[in-house]
């Protein structure tokens, strides 16, 4: 008895230092050259992720962009929980890369016993075997984060912090019912580049409505590439949010007249076919003219109106 006694007196002092050196919170903080602040933190205790964007205008003062508190689930968090874990270090720890314009991302951990420590990355690449833990925890701190908040103004201050450690094609499912995509990150260049778009759109279903949110996001270029391939051709998938395409329409109007205008000048002729809009118009003239004779405001349709029609 007296042994137990004594091995119990052991155990304890050891069990309450651990509790104590336990994590109460982490506070993720990312910046970005030119681009606002984002903040993430997360409360173990209240299972609770709190968002804040700013902008620093001043030292020690900040304009709040966007500010809100959601609730999580012990099985939403549990995967994160485990990753934010590894690897915690007991005081400053920084990891950098030489270059003039970036940005990087800090993990703050607070402990029960007021204790804390933190991991400073700046300028990580993606590339570099030198950061592949780093971006672990941010690539499950973003899982995790998508699957708590789910309001669009939190997804957008969301899609704003990702954007620079993202990489690949930046298009999320929104809903299953209908079947609806949004394209969050910029996408550059047109059906030449090989990007993965053309492929993405290509393989989704062919038997039902299926809504795109271009969230104006597309290039130039691009969204000249989907009234060819796809709009124009009465696809089964629905484009919206493109308010681009209402400056393709005006210069599509005036390149109609000018080309009808101008059938028996060669000359004239020939400089029309220095522009895009000549090739974009000749590649399906009756197609073109049947979608400019649209109303102007099916244009642009706005991602509300389809998913009433596409239901």
């Amino acid at each position: 008895m007296k042994k137990v006694l004594i091995l119990f007196l052991t155990i304890v002092p050891y069990c309450i230092i651990a509790q104590e050196n336990s994590i109460e919170k982490v506070v993720l903080e990312f910046k970005y050259f030119k681009s606002a602040d984002t903040e993430y933190r997360i409360d173990y205790k209240k299972n609770e992720l709190t968002c804040i964007m700013k902008y620093q205008i001043h030292k020690n003062r900040d304009t709040i962009l966007f500010n809100k508190t959601y609730k999580f689930t012990n099985e939403q968090f549990e995967k994160l929980k485990r990753e934010l874990a590894q690897d915690i270090p007991n005081s400053i720890v920084k990891k950098s890369e030489l270059v003039l314009d970036g940005g990087g991302f800090v993990i703050n951990y607070y402990r029960k016993n007021k204790k804390s420590s933190k991991l400073i990355v700046s300028n990580p690449s993606r590339e570099s075997e030198k950061y592949i833990q780093e971006f672990k925890k941010i690539d499950n701190f973003f899982d995790f984060a998508y699957s708590v908040v789910t309001d669009s103004s939190g997804i957008e201050t969301l899609d704003e912090t990702y954007r620079p450690y993202f990489t690949g094609l930046p298009i999320r499912k929104v809903s299953e019912n209908p079947l609806e995509y949004k394209i969050w990150g910029n996408i550059s260049g047109n059906s030449k580049w090989e990007n993965n778009l053309i492929p993405f759109l290509e393989n989704l279903p062919k038997d039902k409505c299926v809504i795109i949110d271009c969230n104006n996001q597309l290039s130039y270029a691009w969204q000249e590439d989907i009234l060819k391939l796809y709009i124009i051709k009465n696809s089964n998938l629905r484009f919206a949010n493109n308010s681009y395409l209402k400056y393709t329409r005006e210069s599509l109007l005036e390149f109609r007249e000018n080309f009808k205008k101008y059938q028996r000048d060669e000359e004239k002729l020939n400089e029309l076919k220095r522009y895009t809009t000549y090739y974009l118009y000749t590649s399906d003239p009756e197609g073109i003219d049947k979608w400019l004779e649209l109303p102007e405001s099916q244009i642009s349709t706005r991602v509300e109106e389809y998913r009433e029609t596409c239901r």
